[in-house]
Order: C-alpha cells, then sequence, then structure tokens
C-alpha cells in the first residue's frame, strides 16, 4: 500500500491518539493527548477524562480541530509540533465537527445545541438551539446551509450561514448519519424498538426537501460512506459487518465481517477505506478493490474519529 501522510485516530476511552505515518513505511504510534499540552500557554483542562471523539482539518497547515466528549472542549493542535495550541469549551458532549469559510460548528448532544465559533480567533460565537440529541453535522456548500442530524426527535435542522435562519426537515425516523452529494443529502437512520432492528438509508431532494427514495435494511447500522457515487459502505456495529450497498439497484452486494464493533469509516479517495473497531480497539484498513481487509492497526481503547492528513 502507498500513501501519503498521515492518518489520525481519535481514542476516546484512553485519551491518546494513534498516529498512522505513511510515509514513514506505515509508523503507528499511540500517544497520550495530554503529552501535547502547550505548558507555556498555560492551558487549563477542567476535568479528569478528556474523551477525544471527532476530528477536523484546520484552514491553517499542519493544524487541527479536536472535539472532547467528556470535557467539552475543543482543542486547536499542531500536528508538527505536536502542541495544543489553545482550548475552547463548547456545550455538553461535542461528537461532530466540521469547518466552513471562517466558522467550525459543533453538534453538542447532551445540550441539544450546535456551537459556532470563529475560525481566526478561536473563539465562541453563539451556541444555536437544535433537535434533541444532535449527533451529525453537514455543509451543503452550494446553498452555505448547515445540516444538524438530531437522533432523537425526527429531525434535521438546517441553518443558514447568510441569513442567519433556520429551519427544520421532517422525518419519520431518527437520523445518525448524513452526507450530501449533488443536492442530495442521503439520511441513515435505524429503528430499534425491542421488536425490530432495522435501518434506513432516505434520499432527500435538497431544493424541495422532498424524500426521492428509501431503502430499508435489516440490522443495526450506524455509519456510511459513499464511493465514486455507485456505493455505500456500511459499518453494522451489531454483527460486525462491513456491508457494500447498490445505491441504484437498492441491494447489499457483499458483506465482510471484520469483527467487533466497526464504527467510524473513511475514505482515501482511492481504494482504501479506514475502519475504527470500539470493542477491539483496532483501525482495520480495508481494499475495496480486492474486497477484503488490508490488514489491522492496534490503537488505544474505544477509537472514535478518523482523520486523513
Amino acid at each position: 500500500m502507498k500513501k501519503k501522510g498521515i492518518l489520525i485516530v481519535a481514542n476516546t476511552g484512553d485519551d491518546s491518539l494513534t498516529i498512522v505515518d505513511f510515509r514513514k513505511k506505515l509508523k503507528v504510534e499511540t500517544v497520550s493527548l495530554l503529552s501535547f499540552v502547550n505548558l507555556e500557554k498555560e492551558l487549563y483542562l477542567d476535568g479528569f477524562y478528556i474523551g477525544p471523539y471527532e476530528m477536523s482539518m484546520s484552514s491553517e497547515e499542519n493544524k487541527i480541530y479536536i472535539v472532547n466528549a467528556y470535557n467539552n472542549t475543543v482543542f486547536k493542535m499542531d500536528m508538527d509540533k505536536r502542541k495544543i495550541e489553545d482550548i475552547v469549551v463548547v456545550g455538553s458532549f461535542p461528537t461532530s465537527i466540521k469547518t466552513f469559510e471562517g466558522y467550525i460548528f459543533i453538534s453538542n448532544t447532551d445540550s441539544n445545541s450546535v456551537s459556532i465559533l470563529d475560525e481566526k480567533n478561536f473563539q465562541l460565537i453563539q451556541n444555536v438551539p437544535v433537535g434533541e440529541k444532535p449527533v451529525d453535522i453537514e455543509i451543503d456548500r452550494d446553498t452555505k446551509k448547515i445540516l444538524v442530524a438530531n437522533s432523537n426527535s425526527y429531525s434535521i435542522d438546517v441553518i443558514d450561514i447568510n441569513s442567519e435562519g433556520e429551519g427544520k426537515i421532517k422525518l419519520d425516523k431518527n437520523p445518525i448519519k448524513i452526507f450530501i452529494e449533488k443536492g442530495y443529502m442521503y439520511v441513515l437512520s435505524y429503528i430499534n424498538n425491542g421488536i425490530i432492528n432495522q435501518s434506513n438509508i432516505s434520499i432527500i431532494n435538497l431544493h424541495d426537501r422532498q424524500i426521492v427514495k428509501s431503502i430499508n435494511l435489516k440490522g443495526i447500522f450506524n455509519n456510511m460512506i459513499m464511493i465514486n457515487k455507485k456505493f455505500i459502505y456500511l459499518t453494522n456495529i451489531d454483527d460486525g459487518f462491513l456491508y457494500k450497498l447498490d445505491i441504484k439497484e437498492d441491494r447489499i452486494l457483499t458483506k465482510n465481517f471484520l469483527k467487533g464493533m466497526p464504527n467510524k469509516i473513511l475514505w482515501d479517495k482511492d481504494k482504501m477505506l479506514f475502519i475504527t473497531n470500539i470493542s477491539e480497539n483496532i483501525l482495520t484498513i480495508f481494499d475495496i478493490d480486492k474486497d477484503k481487509i488490508y490488514m489491522n492497526i492496534n490503537t488505544g481503547k474505544e477509537p472514535n474519529g478518523l482523520l486523513l492528513l
């Protein structure tokens, strides 16, 4: 496998980052977040547990943002110097982060809000109320709208950056993951009422906000990613499989056993998927051309978010 750059894994369970350096023949190291604190800046960490959960690239070169679910903060980190430069307190249990046009957006799952930060000054501007249990954020870059999946209120909030207006897309299921592709929003939801374990992918036209396709899937799927505008790969946290869905034909083409509880998933825009496994404490590298696991890499405890630099 020939790749450039580094892959970072946020390990929520032991407050560490696993760094996979493809520039150095797949050098792997897991480092405590506390070792990255810049003591010269007298940064204060409130609480014992940090809980790094998700990450996003900064507009500044070689700098990243890390949302921490347990101490309700966002870190600004210089990856070259390996130092945490600044810390901002946001809402309760932040789980998703996106950057867009000088702003940073964070969903706060336990306080039902989205924190908006000014990226240049790295300061909190406001907290916007949204639906119950927001877990995912996506950016509609064409219309400059922020879409927020509320996992316990059958809705997706729409925040307009230009007008500061707000809206809501009503659903009949609870969304847990969304992504946008050419004017359409793909929404992953699941139903687990003790009797039925079923998931659903709904495709919504963002122009009129109508559902144009609905695909029901048996099982509990917790994450998804689109490949080459033809296929969606989904992780199933219940049975430990990776599924490949043909969007046009609405059917599962293949399934591969990864074991444990596969969770977050990232595509390198070539032929590799990176998948964190929160029960096995591993990162799986999956070759989509050969349809098989390329290798597993040990991480810290409860690996979650992924970022490829």
